[in-house]
């Protein structure tokens, strides 16, 4: 998974998107002209931005994969942590963990027990049964 940052960057359109890549296969990335791994999967943060164009930043170092459910499970900026579907390529569960203020480039981790780990505001929740 990689956090695909537009707003900013000249030409973005403030669309911001995590993406599962393909590191054998490549694209132009539409912003910049470069090429780059090409998209396999993509989802658009679920929040507008009320500041800038387009939707919240995930603001997220990495997602945590379940491959016994087929999702990824990641922090966004808003404060809530999503489960994205992969076959369904929807983020088909949220839980809201602060009011989404303060969040920084964070972490989601998976525990033994299927616990998930996410860091919001400077705070580690845990979130499961």
């Amino acid at each position: 998974m990689q956090y695909s940052p537009r707003v900013g960057q000249v030409g973005g359109d403030g669309i911001n998107k995590l993406a599962v890549l393909d590191p054998n296969a490549s694209e132009t990335d539409p912003v910049t002209g470069v090429t780059v791994m090409n998209e396999v999967r993509t989802v658009v943060g679920p929040t507008p931005d009320v500041d800038l164009p387009g939707v919240r930043e995930w603001c997220i170092n990495s997602g945590a994969v379940d491959p016994g459910t087929g999702s990824i499970l990641v922090n966004s900026e808003d404060g809530k942590l999503y489960r994205w579907n992969l076959s369904a390529n929807t983020l088909s569960e949220s839980v809201t963990l602060t009011s989404g203020v303060g969040e920084a480039y964070t972490p989601t981790a998976i525990g033994v027990d299927g616990t998930v780990y996410a860091i919001n505001n400077a705070i580690l929740f845990a979130v499961g049964q």
